[in-house]
């Protein structure tokens, strides 16, 4: 199985998951923009793998409308409306790992990046960041949030007792997981910056454990492993799991057991930022 495979699918219901589990991030992150990059009234920003632009309609919110919003995707299934977003913001489909239009060369204050563990196998996270970071200007900011699915874990209020079949929910998506190559090591993210010449690195960690987003995070989880796992046994038969009808069935007894044990996935989402040279 390759590890290039994108092992999500792309339809409403994913636009619908992908935005919960952004607002349980945002939840226990608490920015959009790093702290340490400054803002001014004509800034140029571009969100690499935007999805449904929800990250840069949240951002059109805080920042004057002087600013250019630029959002990037492979796929533009997930676009939005063009009446959704505000009129600073474009949208652009392109492959993050192709070299970009040389209009978007040395333009941007602040390249985002977010979630590209389902998007790209761990040896293409290099080539990426060497090609987001042409899309800089001298001083620009790239800000890459990502983290390991495969580390998942499941707790449960009393933490005395696993949950064993929201474990085992856990078990089949890390098999395919696995089987597709993506379980990466998110902590090497720090060194690659570092080793493409950026300065002022920064790594931050931000364990998912605010009680509030509990509810959209455990959503966002199950639904992610369905899809997985869905998207794993379209793509070629799997040892562990057979048919959607057997998916459904660990969903709803994971589910189950989150309810009777008031329990709740939890995992760390990594934040990395690094400047461009001056």
């Amino acid at each position: 199985m390759s590890s290039d495979t994108y092992v999500l699918i792309r339809d409403a219901a994913e636009a619908q998951r992908l935005e919960r589990q952004y607002r349980a991030w945002q939840m226990n992150i608490g920015y959009l923009l790093h702290p340490a990059i400054e803002k001014h009234v004509k800034m140029r920003i571009a969100d690499i793998g935007t999805g449904t632009a929800i990250w840069l309609r949240d951002l059109s919110g805080v920042l004057p409308e002087t600013c250019q919003l630029h959002g990037f995707d492979i796929s533009d299934i997930m676009f939005p409306n063009r009446a959704a977003m505000r009129a600073n913001i474009s949208l652009y489909k392109h492959n993050l790992l192709d070299a970009f239009p040389e209009k978007f060369i040395g333009m941007y204050d602040v390249v985002h990046v977010r979630l590209m563990i389902v998007a790209l196998s761990f040896d293409q996270w290099e080539p990426a960041v060497r090609n987001l970071i042409t899309l800089l200007r001298p001083g620009g900011y790239l800000q890459w949030a990502d983290c390991a699915g495969h580390e998942t874990t499941v707790k449960d209020a009393a933490g005395e007792i696993t949950p064993s079949h929201a474990q085992h929910y856990l078990d089949l998506f890390n098999m395919t997981a696995n089987a597709f190559g993506k379980t990466p090591n998110v902590a090497a993210l720090y060194g690659i910056f570092h080793a493409n010449n950026l300065q002022d690195c920064e790594e931050q960690i931000y364990p998912l454990v605010n009680p509030a987003a509990r509810e959209d995070l455990n959503l966002a989880v199950l639904e992610g492993i369905q899809h997985v796992l869905i998207a794993g046994i379209n793509l070629g038969p799997l040892d562990w799991i057979k048919s959607k009808d057997e998916i459904l069935e660990a969903r709803k007894a994971a589910t189950d057991d989150l309810q009777r044990f008031q329990g709740w996935f939890s995992y760390n989402v990594h934040i990395v930022t690094g400047r461009k040279a001056r």
